[in-house]
This record gives structure tokens, C-alpha cells and sequence, in this order.
């Protein structure tokens, strides 16, 4: 019986060496010190298991109900068979699944218990991006270590997802840990580590699972199929984003291919191989991986951006020119279409239509340097030195810089 073959890990789990690695300087010690108080109960280690009831993957977790509500990952508990709590002195068995989110590597899971614990429960939209963070996880089979670091960034990921990017020391074992901003709330759950790049580490918004925390249905293990994580289009697809991230652009690359391989009908996958491509200098490749994110999705203004770029890139401007439109068809708003839209017309010598271009995109966005010296430099070609004149007025309270170079060119 699974249930007895769990029971025999009782020993295994309450033999983990309980150890506490505090990971900050001293300038941080007293927010590092009070979060880990507040919130150690209630981050735990989870276990699973193959059906012989041996342990095949371990991370970290979170108790978000004092009824045994759990967050963690879902590559940790991918191809389980059975799942087991540690938490503080007691062993949990789960009983079933509150929540699965492959796409977004998340699950919560339900575990037999009463009165536990709880984390508290924060918005990623009211932190700032250099704000300290602290994670609290169970490392290198270790329980609860605490590292802080800052929040570096909050990527957007696919039209509709963003990912947050965290320089906190995590290691094998952190992921599902929560991360804690600097009022001891939770913002995020730790996920991809890339080994080959340091301080570059990632988690997913806590938003994905907030409105999740407090549903009763429980869907027992035994009627949940849980692939290999490794098996599936989503864990490909989050590789290739953190080796980007990484710079590792080749690999990312790789990535992206895999997951096209498996799930070869989703855009996403197509424009991040195309961003890809493009870092590599592959622009041929890079224009292919466009167009498939467009069959695939044909309202998708970023991917007929993008193309826009890369045709620029190999001169190819009558090209540049027809992907612009069709972005700036399918969300007319889109400054930065308008502007290379301007910058594409001026490479052909067509000024007038660039002028326009340019004054859309400073239409909907006033504060635009570029497209403010662009225009001003167009005014310059076609001998319009007075509003090239006024174009360099505007420029003095956005970007000197900016603006001495087009006083420059006026008065050479």
C-alpha cells in the first residue's frame, strides 16, 4: 500500500538535519531575522514519491490555509506517485490537489491537517523593483535557510505572464520556497535556477495563485495523471526564457525548439526562438520563427513588430514597412511601430511619410526623445530648419544629449 510505504518515511523525514543558515549582511540582519520568525512554521519541505514509496524529488513549500493548503512547484512534485509534508515537527501526508497550473510550474496541494501555520499574503504590484526580498527554503536537503537579495526585475514573458527575476542565493531544493518582500509578505514563488549564471535566479507571481488559495474541491492523487515536468511544452519554453535572461542565447535557442516540438500550435514559444535568433545574429531564422508565431496567431502585434526589426536589420525596408502596419493595425497606440515605422520611410528617402510616422508616435507618447530628434533630423533633410528648430526646444527638457547633437546638425 502506498499509504504504508509513506508511513516508512516518517523516519527519513524527521531525521532532515535541522539546520539554520541565516545568508544576509548585517545591514539586513533585523528584516531577515524577524521574516524567518514569523514565517518558519510555515514554509515546509516537500517530498515525493515513486510507487514503491521512494523519495524522487524534494523542494520547498509554503502553508497558505491552517487547514493544510500548500503552494510549492510543479516540477517537484511531477511523476509523483505519493507526496509527503515535512513541516516543523510533524510528518503530512497530501490527500490531494487544490490547484495545477502546469503552464506557470504551480500547484497547491491539500495535506491532512488542522491549525497550522500560515504566510501572509502580499502584491507584487506594490513592490518596486530593487526592493530587498528574502527567500526561505530547504536547500541541499537542508530545513529553512533564509537568503535575502533584491527584486531586479519583473519580466514580461508572453503577452499576459510575467515572471520576477531575484538576485536572493537559492540553490537545488529552494524551489517552491516563498519569497518575502520586506514586510514579511509573500510576492513570489522561487522556480527556475540557472546553475551556470550567478544571481540570476527566478520566480512566478504569487497573483497566479492568490484567487486559487481558498477553493474546497480536493482532487485526490490517485485521479490527477502528473507528467514529468521535463515531459512537457511549459518547462522547455521557462528554460528558454531563463537562459535568455541569462544571456545564454544559443541554449535558449535549444529550449524554445523543444518546447515548438511538443506543443507546436502555441505563439509563444515562436516569438521567444525569434527574440533568440535574433541575439544570435540569425536573422534569416529569426524572420521564419516570426512568421510562425504569426500563423499561429495572427493579431499578435509584438511578432509583426519584431519582424519589423529584423527585416531593418538585413535592409530589407519595403518588408520593415508592411510589418509595421500590420502592428500598428492591430493596436494603433503602439509608439515604438509608429517610430520605426519612421525610421524604416527614412531609410528609403521618404521623408514626408516618415514625418507623419514620427508625429503619430510622439502623438502617443510626448515625452519620446528618439522620435523627437528623428523628426527633427527629417525637418533638417527636407530644408525645414525651423521646425527642426522647434523639434530641438522640445528636446532641451527630455535629453541634452539629445538635443545638443540636433542643435549641432541645425547649426554646422
Amino acid at each position: 500500500m502506498l499509504s504504508n510505504a509513506i508511513n516508512k518515511t516518517t523516519f527519513f523525514l524527521l531525521s532532515l538535519l535541522l539546520f539554520v543558515k541565516i545568508l544576509f549582511p548585517s545591514a539586513s540582519f533585523a528584516d531577515a531575522g524577524r521574516i524567518f520568525k514569523e514565517n518558519n512554521k510555515a514554509v515546509v519541505v516537500v517530498v515525493a514519491f515513486d510507487e514503491k514509496g521512494k523519495p524522487i524529488s524534494q523542494g520547498s513549500g509554503f502553508i497558505v490555509r491552517h487547514d493544510g493548503a500548500i503552494v510549492t512547484n510543479y516540477h517537484v512534485i511531477s511523476n509523483a506517485k505519493g507526496i509527503a509534508i515535512k513541516a516543523s515537527d510533524k510528518v503530512l501526508e497530501v490527500e490531494g490537489f487544490i490547484y495545477m497550473d502546469k503552464e506557470n510550474d504551480l500547484v497547491i496541494l491539500k495535506a491532512k491537517a488542522k491549525d497550522l501555520p500560515t504566510v501572509k499574503i502580499g502584491d507584487i504590484n506594490k513592490t518596486s523593483i530593487g526592493e530587498k526580498v528574502y527567500v526561505i527554503s530547504s536547500p541541499e536537503g537542508l530545513e529553512n535557510t533564509i537568503s535575502d537579495g533584491i527584486l531586479s526585475g519583473i519580466r514580461d514573458i508572453t503577452s499576459d505572464k510575467k515572471i520576477l527575476q531575484i538576485t536572493a542565493p537559492v540553490s537545488s531544493g529552494s524551489s517552491g520556497g516563498p519569497v518575502f518582500n520586506k514586510n514579511g509578505e509573500v510576492i513570489g514563488i522561487a522556480t527556475f535556477i540557472i546553475k551556470e549564471a550567478q544571481n540570476l535566479n527566478f520566480a512566478m507571481p504569487v497573483e497566479l495563485i492568490k484567487n486559487k488559495i481558498e477553493n474546497k474541491k480536493v482532487t485526490a492523487l490517485k485521479d490527477t495523471e502528473i507528467r514529468e515536468y521535463k515531459e512537457t511544452a511549459e518547462y522547455w519554453f521557462y528554460l528558454g526564457v531563463a537562459y535568455s535572461e541569462a544571456g545564454m542565447h544559443k541554449e535558449a535557442a535549444e529550449a524554445y525548439k523543444q518546447a515548438i516540438r511538443i506543443k507546436p500550435d502555441d505563439a509563444e514559444p515562436h516569438y521567444n526562438l525569434g527574440g533568440a535568433y535574433g541575439s544570435l545574429g540569425m536573422y534569416k531564422e529569426a524572420i521564419n520563427a516570426y512568421k510562425q508565431a504569426i500563423r499561429v496567431k495572427p493579431d499578435y502585434a509584438k511578432a509583426h513588430y519584431n519582424l519589423g526589426i529584423t527585416y531593418g536589420e538585413l535592409g530589407m525596408y519595403r518588408e520593415a514597412i508592411e510589418a509595421f502596419k500590420q502592428a500598428i493595425r492591430i493596436k494603433p497606440d503602439y509608439a515604438e511601430a509608429h517610430y520605426n515605422l519612421g525610421v524604416a520611410y527614412g531609410s528609403l528617402d521618404m521623408y514626408k511619410e516618415a514625418i507623419n510616422a514620427y508625429k503619430q508616435a510622439i502623438r502617443i507618447k510626448p515625452d519620446y526623445a528618439k522620435a523627437h530628434y528623428n523628426l527633427g533630423i527629417t525637418y533638417l533633410i527636407l530644408n525645414n530648419r525651423g521646425s527642426a528648430l522647434e523639434e530641438y526646444k522640445i528636446l532641451k527638457d527630455l535629453d541634452k544629449e539629445s538635443a545638443n547633437k540636433l542643435f549641432n546638425a541645425i547649426y554646422k
